[in-house]
């Protein structure tokens, strides 16, 4: 077999594949065999039809499916014989066979683009540095009082530890309700910092039975809309929060704590945690951002299309049943997010690179002592753990990511700024839970 092949762009490569005669005929001849075994012609018993009236009956169409069928073998033979590297599947462009002749055939096939790593080891990125303070901490610990709190229904507000189960009607700006725009029966913790205080104030002194017309402006990062909603009440509890003596802590924690104070600590340490663990992920953002820009290069629409199937997939997953809505327009979509799309194809070309450059592997070490930390977490058996991990493609292709982030991230150029906590809290109350 001859494999000829070219480039036709930085992404597309063309190959022509010839096989002899020789090559093709047991195949055509198999072929052949298996039509005259089934075939049932008037005046023979069934498979025992002269090989030369099945040609003549129907050889056209038995050489074209043998054929038609070898297109995709002799092309896998060429992938590996030939050390070809396709992304995706490749298009069949031009097929020359005659009877009894060679069979040439050309394709066209996607490559991943070649590319030289440009300067990855002096970025500069700027860090927001979060401080625990004490609001912070007590903030967690009002969770904690909420998770244990007692409930009795009363017939007004009068402070905002209340909740109230109420619709809420969206209203145009003549004040009439939009039709379709009305959400019955829905919870609002008026204690619950999410929410926007021009959404909340008016509520403070509501009465069961009561309707209340609200308008305001919310601010979500970029946009602003204006809100204009009615909100029943139908219901409203309140909220009486337990007292944190330590009497109440070690029995609610069965011991894990002595005092308050003590898990006053371990929150402040746990946020400390997160804040860090928060910074780190920013920081490799920015770093894998970068990276990208600085390699300008064009990327397979079908790896661009392999994203695109991820990123279904995962809508799907959030899906009630896990199906897609019968309207879902996938153009519309890719359309949408094409940008990210590619930017998460451009990264993954360069994250191959860059294992190659800083020699990153997963060792057996590395799936053990990963095994150990999730068992651990997870409350399941070490060896269960570690069996499942090392068969699964997805686990040591983590464990290479965070290597390599981790390397990259101690090349950076890391500068810290402050988040004040305002700051910190405006961000937290542009995440609203009105339903818009």
């Amino acid at each position: 077999m001859d494999v000829q092949t070219k480039s036709i762009s930085r992404t597309k490569e063309g190959a022509e594949i010839t096989a002899p005669h020789e090559d093709i005929k047991p195949h055509i001849d198999k072929k052949y065999e298996e039509v005259r075994a089934g075939a049932e012609i008037k005046g023979f018993r069934k498979g025992k039809a002269p090989l030369s009236l099945i040609k003549k009956m129907y050889g056209d169409s038995i050489e074209s499916e043998a054929i038609n069928e070898l297109v995709n073998q002799l092309y896998q033979r060429a992938v590996t014989d030939h050390n070809l590297k396709p992304v995706g599947n490749p298009v069949l462009k031009d097929v020359d066979y005659k009877p009894g002749e060679k069979f040439t055939f050309s394709v066209e096939y996607e490559v991943l683009p070649e590319i030289e790593l440009q300067d990855y080891k002096n970025i500069e990125v700027e860090t927001p540095v979060q401080k625990v303070t004490d609001e912070m901490v007590e903030r967690e610990l009002e969770g904690v009082r909420l998770n244990y709190a007692s409930r009795s229904e009363v017939d007004q507000v009068t402070d905002k530890y209340h909740t109230l189960t109420a619709d809420i009607q969206e209203l145009d700006e003549q004040g009439m309700a939009v039709i379709g725009k009305r959400s019955p029966d829905q919870t609002i913790n008026l204690f619950d910092q999410r929410y926007e205080k021009d959404f909340i104030n008016p509520l403070l002194n509501a009465e069961k039975g009561g309707e209340y017309v609200i308008k305001y402006t919310h601010d979500h990062g970029e946009q602003k809309h204006d809100v204009h909603i009615k909100v029943t009440v139908k219901k409203i509890e309140k909220v009486e929060l337990p007292e944190l003596t330590d009497e109440f802590i070690k029995e609610q924690f069965q011991g894990k704590f002595e005092s308050a104070d003590k898990l006053k600590a371990d929150i402040r340490k746990q946020l400390e945690t997160m804040f860090e663990e928060e910074n780190s992920r920013t920081v490799k953002n920015q770093i894998a951002d970068e990276i990208v820009k600085r390699h300008d290069f064009p990327v397979p629409e079908s790896l661009i299309s392999k994203v695109f199937d991820q990123m279904i997939e995962d809508v799907k997953s959030k899906m009630p049943e896990q199906k897609l809505p019968d309207d879902f327009d996938r153009h519309a979509f890719e359309a949408e997010y094409y940008t990210q799309a590619e930017w998460q194809a451009k990264w993954s070309i360069l994250r191959e690179k860059l294992f190659e450059a800083e020699n990153i592997e997963v060792s057996d070490e590395d799936i053990e002592n990963r095994a150990e930390k999730d068992a651990a977490q997870f409350g399941l058996g070490k060896e269960q753990v570690l069996s499942f991990y090392k068969t699964n493609p997805q686990i040591r292709d983590r464990i290479m990511h965070e290597k390599l982030m981790d390397q990259l991230e101690s090349y950076a150029q890391i500068t810290e700024k402050e988040i004040k906590p305002g700051e910190q809290e405006q961000k937290q109350q542009q995440e609203s839970r009105i339903i818009q």
